[in-house]
C-alpha cells in the first residue's frame, strides 16, 4: 500500500485520474467529490454536490459525475460545466466509447450522449437504449461492443455504430456488478458468488469459456499487467476482501483486507490501482513483480 486517502463520510463510488492532470477525483454517496493531490496524497479541494454520487469517469480532460436524475460534466482544463439532464433515478455506471457518453441509471435504460465540438453544449442526448427492466449496475466496451450489466441478472450486448441491441446473456443467476473487457475475453463478475470469463465464438455468440466460484458475492474488477507483464486481476467481495488473481490461471497472488467492501477499483500507470470502500476510504497500492508475491 502507498496510501490512504481519508475525508470521504460514506462509501466511495468513483474514482479516476483525468489525462495530465496531477489530482485524483474521487465521488462518494456523501455528496461530494474530492480532489486528491497525486504528489502529496492531501485533500486540494472537495465539491459539494448535494446528492449522492452514483458514479465518476473520466475521459481525456473531462470528467463525468452520475447523480440522481442528471450527469455533470466538468472539464478541468478550461473550468467549463454542463449538466445533462435525461436520467431517471441515480446514474450507477458510466463509459465513453466512439465520442459517445454511456450513462446506465436506475430505470433501466442506457442514455446515450454524442460528443458535438465547438458547440454551445458539447453533449447532445442522441439514443435511449431500452432492454434492461431494472437498474443498470455496470458498463464497459471492448471492440465496437457496448455491454451492460443489470440487477434483472443479464448482460446485454450492443453494437457501437448501430448503438442496437445485439445480444442478451444469461448466465448469471444475480445481478452482475461489474464488467470488464480484457484482450478478446469479457469478464463478468455477480452477486452469485462468480467471476465468468467469456469468450466470442466463430458463430459471433458470446460463450461462458470459465466460470470462478468464491465464496461470496463479488462487486469490482479490474486489470493491470504487473512489472514482468504478467495479467492480473483485481476483484472485490461483499465480505469486505480484494483478491488479486493470475490470469488466466485464477492463482491467487495476494488478498487484502478492508474495513468496508471495495466497491470501486481504478487501475492506473506504473502499476498503481485505486480501491474505495464502503466508508469512505481510499487507498492506493502498487502491484509488484511477482518473486515477492507481496503487495507494498
Amino acid at each position: 500500500m502507498l496510501a490512504k486517502l481519508e475525508g470521504h463520510k460514506k462509501a466511495v463510488s468513483g474514482i479516476a485520474l483525468p489525462l495530465r492532470s496531477d489530482k485524483l477525483y474521487s465521488g462518494s454517496r456523501d455528496g461530494t467529490v474530492q480532489l486528491w493531490d497525486c504528489h502529496t496524497g492531501q485533500s486540494a479541494s472537495v465539491i459539494n454536490l448535494g446528492a449522492e454520487v452514483g458514479s465518476l469517469i473520466c475521459e481525456g480532460p473531462w470528467v463525468f459525475v452520475g447523480m440522481p436524475n442528471v450527469v455533470k460534466a466538468w472539464h478541468i482544463e478550461s473550468s467549463a460545466e454542463f449538466s445533462l439532464d435525461g436520467p431517471v433515478g441515480e446514474v450507477y455506471s458510466m463509459v465513453v466509447a466512439n465520442e459517445m457518453l454511456f450513462a446506465g441509471a436506475q430505470d433501466g435504460n442506457i442514455l446515450v450522449w454524442k460528443g458535438i465540438p465547438n458547440t454551445q453544449n458539447p453533449f447532445q442526448l442522441a439514443a435511449l437504449l431500452k432492454g434492461h427492466t431494472r437498474p443498470v449496475t455496470c458498463l464497459a466496451v471492448g471492440g465496437k461492443r457496448l455491454y451492460s450489466g443489470s440487477m434483472d441478472n443479464t448482460i446485454r450486448v450492443w453494437d457501437l455504430d448501430t448503438v442496437e441491441a445485439v445480444m442478451t446473456l444469461n448466465g448469471h443467476t444475480d445481478a452482475p456488478m461489474s464488467l470488464l473487457c480484457w484482450d478478446q475475453y469479457l469478464l463478468s463478475c455477480s452477486l452469485d458468488n462468480t467471476i465468468k470469463v467469456w469468450i466470442m465464438t466463430e458463430e459471433g455468440n458470446l460463450e461462458v469459456a470459465y466460470t470462478h466460484n468464491e465464496d461470496h458475492g463479488v462487486l469490482a474488477l479490474g486489470g493491470l499487467n504487473d512489472p514482468d507483464g504478467n495479467p492480473v486481476l483485481i476483484c472485490s467481495c461483499n465480505d469486505d476482501s480484494v483478491h488479486l488473481y493470475e490470469l488466466p490461471s485464477f492463482m491467487e497472488r495476494g488478498r487484502i483486507f478492508s474495513r468496508r467492501e471495495v466497491r470501486v477499483i481504478e487501475t492506473g500507470p506504473d502499476g498503481l490501482f485505486f480501491t474505495g470502500d464502503g466508508t469512505g476510504m481510499l487507498s492506493v497500492w502498487k502491484i509488484l513483480a511477482k518473486p515477492n508475491a507481496e503487495m507494498s
